[in-house]
């Protein structure tokens, strides 16, 4: 459900909703969208969301594991 959450933050920021302020990145430093994080943290966060595989995702119910790979495919367009 974490990935999914990301993947419809990333369709809604798309669409530059009013008062939707997408994903943001928080570390112990501060926000790392306005600048108060390392590079060090920039570089790890850049590091690690390189190598996401949203297809590699899994959920604990085969229904939600459907449904979310339909939104990816319908919405986004795929994997891909």
């Amino acid at each position: 459900w974490c990935l999914f959450e990301v993947a419809q933050t990333i369709e809604l920021e798309k669409s530059l909703q009013v008062g939707h302020h997408g994903l943001v990145f928080c570390t112990s430093s501060g926000v790392v969208n306005e600048g108060h994080a390392s590079a060090e943290v920039s570089l790890g966060l850049a590091r690690r969301l390189s190598r996401l595989r949203l297809q590699d995702a899994d959920a604990s119910d085969p229904n939600d594991h459907a449904m979310i790979k339909d939104f990816v495919v319908n919405e986004m367009g795929g994997f891909d």
